[in-house]
């Protein structure tokens, strides 16, 4: 076993969580390694074939295999607890993917506007953090004809970067990952800013991920603080439950679905009067009076 190479980087994942533990399931599987079905089944299957992978146990309908010698092991496998284990796997991967993440930065290159109106144009789309496309041509700084290709110019040369997707629309950047992370420093590193991040590279997760990816850090990241932060997320719409079948005894596996950026959505505090009376909020600070109006 010990000279065994899996071949790509998928099947890496899966070797490495299978020989973690003593025994698992192809249900474990699925749910900590991010191998599709059709490449996770056959990659099982062919650790199988190769003697690597033994069946252990049957109990009922759930089969436990082990990538261990099975004369090693004893007892009933329903039994195994693999609980810190699983924490610990979640932690390690996560931990991987942020890192991973956060060192992914694109270089900028040489470019120079050649024209007043490339120069206006670049000086427009440099004032903002993140823009579409429709934002340039509606400044008429040029004809649209010359800011599309202003527009192109830039993607050609690597100036031009996805900034995420908001309502279905395309945004773009035309700062480097570096100049972004740079701008927006204090946000990125607040604790909404980190927690944001580890959110974007894990992409699905549950609070208990999270805390064991801050572990040592309670005083910033408490229980209370992340699941607040998630549930907010969540009715905002940036989140989404992905357990199936919404089991209650489950804690809830969010899944990121609006991904708008590298800076963390922050949630805002603002007082706000409310008349019980009528039963709705007449005054929100930095917006005129509404009691006046129906």
């Amino acid at each position: 076993m010990s000279d065994y190479v899996p071949s790509g980087k998928y099947e890496q994942e899966i070797w490495q969580f299978i020989q973690s533990r003593q025994v698992f399931t192809h249900a474990d599987v699925e749910a900590f390694c991010a191998a599709g079905d059709w490449k996770r089944t056959n990659y099982l299957r062919s650790l199988a074939r190769l003697n690597l992978v033994m069946l252990y146990q049957r109990k009922g309908n759930i089969r436990y295999y082990t990538a261990q010698d099975p004369a090693s092991l004893s007892g009933d496998a329903a039994l195994i607890d693999t609980s810190a284990m699983d924490a610990q796997w979640r932690s390690d991967r996560l931990g991987s993917k942020i890192s991973a993440f956060q060192d992914r930065a694109q270089p900028l290159q040489p470019w120079t506007p050649q024209s007043p109106e490339e120069q206006k144009l670049w000086g427009f789309v440099r004032r903002q953090l993140r823009f579409t496309r429709d934002l340039v041509l509606a400044q008429k700084i040029a004809p649209d004809n010359k800011t599309t290709l202003f527009l192109r110019s830039l993607e050609n040369a690597g100036l031009l970067r996805s900034a995420g997707y908001d309502n279905g629309k395309p945004y773009y950047t035309a700062f480097s990952t570096l100049e972004i992370m740079s701008r927006a420093k204090d946000k990125r590193l607040s604790t909404e800013g980190r927690i944001w991040t580890a959110m974007r590279a894990a992409n699905k997760f549950t609070v208990e991920d999270m805390l064991m990816t801050f572990a040592g850090l309670e005083e910033d990241f408490s229980e209370k603080g992340i699941r607040s932060y998630c549930s907010t997320l969540e009715k905002a719409g940036y989140l989404k439950d992905s357990r199936r079948g919404r089991t209650s005894a489950q804690s809830v596996r969010y899944h990121l679905v609006r991904d708008t950026g590298p800076l963390p959505p922050t949630i805002k505090r603002l007082p706000v009067v409310v008349d019980p009376n009528e039963g709705r909020v007449v005054y929100v600070q930095g917006e005129e009076v509404t009691w006046a109006t129906s």
